[in-house]
């Protein structure tokens, strides 16, 4: 599964706004493309049992993080039209933490692509950022835990609560329409299982028991599968060292006779 995550953040907890400048007209905008604290929106929408929901804890990214990692500003994940980066923390994309987040700035470039952004911020067209990140799912004390709300049943399902409390590794901050999911079965599978590993579904004793004894006869059939395939493979092997021994038997007769 691909480590990398992408989040948007709405346009009113962001604050994505063109800034103010006295004379000629600003090209600056500024905003949190990562917010502490804040619940994001559900992240597995196609589930019919599980909501899981996300948190970034302050002190998820650090000043450390930001000076060793090379992050760009794009539009709408298009990668091949940057509009500012931020290399070892310098560059034409400011990043900065502050109590709120990681607030980023940057002066558009003078583009076709920037002006038309400038117009839709400026408009209120434009509804959040969005940021790529990895995060490290098998460290739960540092990296990040699951918290099963039982206080909270939305029309039936599961609500979970996904604590990202160390961020590994910034890619880049986009300026969003709307939230990002998967748009893939493939991708929605694979989230769908790691997410099956940390935040398992409820279940009484008698469908734990039906679950285990199905995973253990998938296990048992598997073992048996790997096993037939090895000896397969040492027959085949046995096969060929024959056929060459044969193979060189009849050529040594053939070099006796002549």
């Amino acid at each position: 599964m691909d480590k990398k995550h992408s989040r948007t953040i709405p346009l009113q907890v962001s604050g994505l706004h063109v800034r103010e400048q006295e004379g000629e007209e600003s090209r600056v905008i500024e905003g949190h493309a990562v917010v502490f604290g804040v619940r994001s929106v559900n992240l597995t929408p196609w589930s019919d049992w599980r909501e899981v929901y996300e948190v970034i804890e302050p002190g998820a990214i650090t000043d450390e993080l930001i000076k060793r990692s090379d992050v760009v500003l794009t539009a709408f994940h298009n990668n091949e039209k940057i509009l500012g980066r931020s290399v070892n923390g310098k560059g034409t994309l400011s990043l900065t933490l502050d109590a709120k987040g990681l607030l980023i700035r940057c002066e558009l470039p003078k583009t076709a692509t920037a002006d038309e952004l400038l117009v839709a911020i400026q408009r209120g067209d434009i509804t959040g950022m969005s940021f790529a990140f990895e995060d490290d799912w098998e460290d739960s004390e540092n990296g990040v835990s699951m918290e099963r709300l039982r206080n909270e049943d939305h029309d039936g399902k599961e609500v979970w609560l996904r604590h990202v409390k160390r961020i590994t590794a910034l890619y880049d901050v986009t300026i969003a329409g709307h939230p990002a999911y998967p748009q893939t079965d493939v991708a929605q599978r694979e989230i769908d299982a790691m997410l099956d590993k940390y935040c398992p579904k409820d279940e009484s004793d008698e469908q734990r028991k039906a679950r285990e004894e199905a995973e253990a006869e998938a296990a048992r059939k598997a073992e048996e599968e790997a096993t037939a395939a090895k000896q397969r493979e040492e027959a085949e092997r046995a096969a060929a060292r024959e056929q060459r021994q044969r193979t060189l038997r009849r050529m040594k007769q053939e070099s006796t006779i002549f």
